[in-house]
């Protein structure tokens, strides 16, 4: 198993590969990128060719953005007061982590575009770019809510959804067991966000194709 600096270093060098580009064969003339480096699908532990054969080569933009619409649709618009913790948040970003990625201002005053901006700069940092859809998706939604955990998912896991999604549910689990008056309330709605991943998973699987 990959140590965690191994698979991140992993990830930064896949990083690094995929600003290279190959040209689609469309009309349009636009680009795409590469699927799965080899470089990323081998510290996986899997080939270049099952990744593929599990994912699907398309635009980095549109990867982007289907990662951040899961993560909308569940956490939604409304300004989250402290809920218990030190700190508002909104569209699940909390003040702290919009400072921390360059906005100026309050997070009750977060527009869309200032959303996106931000959440873009979390999907790189993440590492979620380099990863094949969905699990690009899975990480980056768990990213959102824990990046320490999230990263020991994708080194545990090796990239495998079904033991990424099987840890991330063990965590709360074993939080809302721990310290049930504190996060006991958020347990069922942790479990649907995780199902609603599976679910996107096995529609993907299904139809090949994307919900955007």
């Amino acid at each position: 198993m990959l140590s965690h600096t191994d698979l991140v270093e992993a990830i930064l060098l896949s990083q690094q590969l995929s600003l290279r580009r190959v040209r689609s064969g469309n009309a349009s003339g636009r680009t795409r990128d590469i699927t799965f480096d080899p470089v990323l699908a081998k510290s996986l532990g899997k080939s270049p060719a099952s990744a593929v054969a599990n994912s699907v080569e398309i635009s980095a933009d549109l990867k982007f953005k289907e990662g951040l619409k899961f993560v909308l649709e569940k956490e939604g618009s409304k300004l989250v007061r402290e809920d218990g913790g030190p700190e508002s948040s909104r569209y699940g970003i909390l003040q702290s982590t919009a400072t921390y990625y360059g906005y100026k201002g309050n997070v009750r005053n977060l527009s869309k575009a200032d959303v996106e901006a931000i959440y873009r700069k979390v999907w790189e940092k993440s590492g979620a770019a380099s990863l094949p859809f969905p699990l690009s998706t899975v990480h980056f939604d768990s990213y959102v809510n824990n990046p320490a955990a999230a990263e020991k998912f994708l080194v545990k896991s090796q990239g495998n959804i079904e033991t990424y999604l099987r840890l991330r549910e063990q965590r709360y689990t074993r939080l809302a067991e721990v310290k049930p008056e504190q996060y006991g309330k958020y347990l069922k709605g942790w479990k649907n966000r995780i199902q609603g991943l599976r679910n996107m998973v096995a529609d993907y699987r299904q139809n090949k194709g994307f919900r955007a």
